[in-house]
């Protein structure tokens, strides 16, 4: 049985959307979530993940990343353990606090 996770949407601006996740993210779940954000965000080109409330139990790298297929660009508001344990993805940009978090999603591209 998989574990349960919280996906849930905080905010919509145009093509711009902001999800928070919570639960335990672990190799069994990952793509789950991942199908799970895609779903939410189809049609965002700019997103944001709160994923500051996901518990990553997993001890070494995760299989996959969660990161929803499509947004042109992702902020990530999450912890050093997710970060390490996730592959590289040339659309993310990681924040550590929300304040900057916010900036960067609300600002309008260049």
């Amino acid at each position: 049985m998989s574990a349960l996770f919280r996906v849930r949407v905080l905010a919509v601006c145009d093509t711009r959307l902001w999800c928070a996740a919570a639960g335990p993210l672990t190799a069994g779940t990952t793509h789950a979530l991942r199908t799970e954000l895609t779903a939410r965000c189809a049609g965002a080109t700019v997103v944001a993940l709160d994923l500051r409330q996901l518990t990553c139990t997993s001890a070494g790298i995760l299989p996959s990343a969660p990161w929803p297929d499509g947004p042109h660009t992702v902020h990530v508001l999450a912890g050093e353990p997710l970060r390490s344990r996730t592959p590289a993805d040339g659309r993310l940009h990681w924040h550590a606090d929300l304040s900057a978090a916010w900036h960067a999603w609300s600002s309008p591209s260049p």
